[in-house]
């Protein structure tokens, strides 16, 4: 059994933590957060027996296997380190890290270590997005030769909050922006030889909405946008040359809908909560068998994901200023 600890008991925690206990192989044990009361509520409405407000005091307990970082995006390296140091299996919230180098340097750190360490790339996993590569495979929509995909909410404007502050890597691309990049990327097997991108920006000099097209080796083209400005339809849309592949709320998908020459199709996936259980399983499994890295989430995979980000970022020009 992984005894599963968490790094801040936020949002995106809460949705992880409501499911750990659905895998057969994981179970949680401990959370840290720097707010007592919050990280003690946490605690108490999850069942956890033990919370820690010191880090250190966190990573000591011998009963913690694995770790799920989820704090914003600047703080994933820092405690990834600290955790590899600890000797703690890692599952880090996407994105995995700001940039490239600091990527890399962390997961060439842990397979140092022999840790085991994965992106949470959770739709990876999806039931439904797997139906629809299992029906590419088949060939019932021939060739791919298009995907489209969209991600994008209205958000509240806080200068002070996550999505609007540069100093907490703020943004629509590394927020939203990385999960139709992944599925592309994941669709079309590989990694575009193309980028061209555009974004506008807010009053806080992060991007609020992005258009970036990729092209692949093999001809398919890409065409996928992003904004924390605007409420967008979430829909992925996979075209090949004898039909389609459409995927609602592709990121959480339920559900997929083949339509081609001969007959149509749909798959819905039954499992009642949102599904980060499939993700936890991955990489229950990969720990128990002692595998460094997921051959799903791979290493070059999130690696893939973080150079074409810091070329979209490039063209855009969105800087950090802790960079």
């Amino acid at each position: 059994m992984i005894k599963w600890g968490i790094i801040a008991p936020g949002t995106i925690a809460n949705a992880f933590a409501k499911e750990v206990n659905n895998t057969k192989e994981g179970i949680l044990s401990s959370v840290y957060g720097r707010n007592e009361d919050r990280t003690k509520e946490f605690a108490k409405k999850y069942n956890i027996e033990k919370y820690y407000t010191n880090i250190d005091d966190f990573l000591s307990d011998d009963h913690i296997d694995a770790v799920y970082i989820a704090t914003p995006h600047n703080y994933h390296m820092n405690y990834a380190k600290k955790c590899i140091e600890a000797k703690k299996h890692i599952l880090c919230e996407k994105p995995f890290s700001y940039n490239f180098k600091t990527g890399q340097e962390v997961l060439e750190l842990a397979k140092e270590n022999n840790i085991f360490i994965m992106e949470a790339l959770w739709t990876l996993f999806l039931p439904a997005v797997n139906q629809a590569k299992k029906w590419i495979k088949e060939g019932k929509i021939g060739k791919v030769k298009l995907i489209t995909a969209n991600f994008g909410f209205k958000s509240e404007y806080n200068v002070n909050s996550r999505l609007y502050n540069p100093n907490l890597a703020g943004g629509a691309l590394l927020d939203v922006g990385i999960y139709p990049i992944l599925f592309s990327n994941y669709i079309s097997n590989g990694f575009p030889k193309e980028i061209k991108a555009s974004a506008e920006y807010t009053n806080t000099n992060v991007d609020e909405s992005d258009i970036i097209n990729l092209k692949y080796e093999d001809g398919i083209l890409a065409s996928l946008t992003c904004s924390i400005a605007v409420d967008t339809d979430n829909t992925a849309v996979i075209y090949g040359e004898k039909g389609k592949i459409v995927i609602p709320t592709f990121w959480m998908s339920k559900e997929a809908y083949l339509y081609n020459e001969d007959a149509n199709e749909k798959y819905i996936d039954k499992y009642e909560e949102a599904g980060y259980k499939y993700e936890i399983e991955e990489a229950n499994r990969c720990i128990i068998n002692k595998s460094l890295e997921s051959n799903v989430a791979s290493h070059d995979f999130t690696l893939g994901l973080a150079k074409i980000m810091d070329e979209v970022r490039n063209q855009i020009g969105l800087v950090y200023p802790f960079e």
